[in-house]
């Protein structure tokens, strides 16, 4: 695939069908954040995939598209990052936890 294609194939999809589209109703539970996640997840397999050459032609010809990735990837990784971090928290407050001693009805 072309550098052209990637860059062309990069602009995102509507987020939402026209109202009158049999789309709108199926697909209506199907948040815009997982959409976008889930470009920019292929977007970064794609560009993992690319020769370091192939990279630099694309920076040479369209720096400001790379700039915006890199910053869409950082900004994904502080957010998973902290998701990290509140699992993590959720895992260690219970960890910490003994258990309690079984009573019985009629204590």
């Amino acid at each position: 695939m072309a550098l052209e294609a990637i860059a062309m194939r990069h602009h995102p999809l509507p987020l939402s069908p026209s109202p009158s589209s049999p789309l709108r109703s199926q697909f209506a539970h199907v948040a815009p954040d997982m959409i976008e996640a889930a470009q920019l997840r292929r977007l970064a397999s794609t560009v993992l995939c690319k020769s370091p050459e192939d990279l630099a032609a694309l920076a040479e010809t369209n720096p400001m598209l790379v700039w915006e990735w890199i910053d869409a990837f950082r900004k994904e990784r502080l957010a998973a990052e902290a998701e990290a971090r509140y699992w993590s928290a959720a895992a260690a407050a219970l960890s910490t936890v003994t258990p309690l001693p079984v009573r019985t009805a009629a204590e």
